[in-house]
């Protein structure tokens, strides 16, 4: 893919469809500014290129960490 391609940024909205953010040009250009935009946030970003047809590159969304001290105290109320 040449880096004069235009990428389009979507991310999935609170019931999973599919919402355009932007166009950018440029594939470095553009996983950058996914990667911006994924850093304010917890939604899933991804580049689709209408060129190719097809998501090129997606920033899967950081699941929180779960709080170790809940399995803590169960496993030692359960023992």
């Amino acid at each position: 893919m040449s880096d004069d391609n235009t990428y389009d940024i979507f991310k999935d909205d609170a019931i999973g469809s599919p919402l355009w953010i932007e166009a950018v040009q440029g594939l470095e250009r553009a996983m950058k500014r996914m990667e911006e935009l994924a850093a304010s946030g917890e939604s899933e970003y991804y580049l689709f290129s209408a060129q190719a047809g097809k998501i090129v590159q997606r920033n899967k969304r950081k699941s929180p960490q779960p709080d170790d001290k809940a399995g803590y105290k169960s496993r030692r109320m359960a023992g």
